[in-house]
């Protein structure tokens, strides 16, 4: 019996997830990438900003104490000062660290007092908003030593560092947007060549020899390519023609003998014959014709230039009389395929002549019956045809569909021819694995309209 291995299912991840669009790649690569590069800058313009604004703080206390500490060096006797001769923020501390004159804000006086006793520079913080503080000794014309406290408020820095944190952030959204905007135009712009290639070619099938792309010009790469397809699809289509010239010849050529010899068997057969050996060879050679006959006619319609192909459609209830018909009434056929109404998008004369020598051959393997079922799928139709027979040989599984293998002393022609004929019209032919049952699975799947 003939048979081979189903490739019915496919890896799950091939079901489970549909390829990404080239496009959409380009775009989230562009995307992705100048949202990491704003992010970058967005982060070092932030630490610059708070450097600098730190530097600018410790520069402003360390010239406003310069210019005070001056004044005091030069001053002699006590250290007798009042709050207008100190600038707003400053604190003078005699050598006890006793406050001579001058105020800080409450919340860093604490931190001031701290630094009164100090006998070097020192920076320090305090405060809700981490104002900083400067402590600087110092010693009058006279030899009395006392500490300077000076404090800077860093609330207006950080502020402006947080407005200019956050219009970088801004920027950089709309950087990113109008990045994604811009990529999603221009491989739109750029891809448009692939996108009519792939529509124009998605309308075509193998019967279709005579399109092209025809893009124009080829003023950019792709444009080029598609003249290159389109050079590639002429040598493709001669090559095509000559074949179906080549088999169109070789069949009507053959046809002559063979009807030559049906006919003479036939007539051999009506004027009788008296000797069974002698009626039976005649009975044999004209079977062999007529089925010779058949797949000639088979092989002159996949080589003819079907431009209906694609284009007919039938349902399953149209193939039924050709399937029981191809079993000759060698076993009972029990159709199950009346719950099947999904239109097949090829013509019924083609799918009988894919799907005949599949029942032919369960009819020849079968011990008393073939069962042809129908299975409605949303891009496809499934005709299972299945027989009570003792399954498939091991041996000849893995080349069921190759021409010549045979388990049964045939020709091995008609599984194949099978399978081509479904091919031609975008199916295929497999055998299911073995059953516990017994008996051979054979499943031919259509497209569906």
């Amino acid at each position: 019996m003939d048979e081979t291995a189903p490739p019915d299912s496919e890896p799950p991840g091939l079901r489970r997830f549909a390829p990404q669009s080239f496009r959409a790649s380009i775009v989230v690569s562009t995307v992705g990438f100048m949202a990491l590069a704003m992010v970058v800058v967005v982060l070092g313009t932030h630490l610059v900003l708070e450097y600098a604004a730190k530097r600018d703080i410790q520069q402003v206390l360390q010239d406003r104490s310069a210019v005070m500490v001056d004044q005091l060096e030069e001053m002699s006797g006590a250290l007798s000062l009042t709050a207008d001769d100190l600038q707003p923020g400053m604190v003078v501390y005699d050598a006890s660290g006793e406050r001579v004159a001058g105020s800080v804000e409450v919340e860093v006086r604490d931190v001031a007092d701290s630094l009164a006793t100090t006998r070097t520079a020192r920076l320090a913080r305090g405060g809700e908003h981490e104002d900083r503080l400067l402590a600087t000794p110092f010693v009058t014309a006279d030899g009395e030593a006392g500490v300077l406290v000076a404090s800077q408020e860093s609330g207006p820095y950080e502020r402006s560092e947080l407005y200019a944190f956050l219009a970088a952030v801004v920027l950089g959204v709309l950087v990113v947007g109008a990045t994604a905007v811009m990529a999603w135009r221009v491989t739109a712009q750029a891809l448009k060549p692939v996108a009519v290639m792939a529509e124009r070619a998605s309308e075509w099938s193998e019967h279709d020899l005579a399109h092209r792309f025809a893009l124009g010009p080829p003023n950019n790469e792709l444009a080029a390519l598609g003249e290159t397809l389109d050079h590639l699809l002429d040598r493709v289509a001669s090559v095509i023609r000559s074949e179906q010239r080549l088999t169109s010849e070789l069949a009507h050529e053959l046809r002559t003998p063979l009807t030559a010899i049906q006919g003479s068997a036939d007539l051999a057969l009506l004027r009788g014959v008296e000797e069974p050996a002698v009626r039976e060879d005649l009975e044999q050679i004209a079977a062999s014709a007529r089925e010779m006959g058949a797949v000639i006619t088979t092989l002159l319609d996949l080589a003819r230039d079907r431009t209906t192909a694609g284009r007919e459609e039938c349902r399953v209830a149209d193939l039924v009389p050709g399937l029981v018909a191809a079993a000759a009434g060698r076993v009972e056929v029990v159709d199950r395929t009346a719950g099947s109404t999904a239109r097949i998008a090829a013509p019924a004369g083609l799918v009988v002549r894919a799907v005949a020598p599949v029942v032919d051959n369960a009819a020849r393997h079968a011990r008393q019956r073939v069962v042809v079922e129908a299975v409605d799928l949303p891009d496809r139709v499934e005709l299972v045809i299945a027989d009570d027979g003792d399954g498939v040989d091991p041996s000849v599984r893995e080349h069921l569909f190759q021409p010549g293998v045979s388990a049964a002393g045939g020709a091995g022609l008609g599984l194949g021819i099978a399978q081509r004929v479904a091919r031609s019209v975008g199916g295929e032919v497999d055998l299911d694995p073995p059953t516990p049952g017994g008996g051979a699975r054979f499943r031919v799947r259509l497209p569906r309209r």
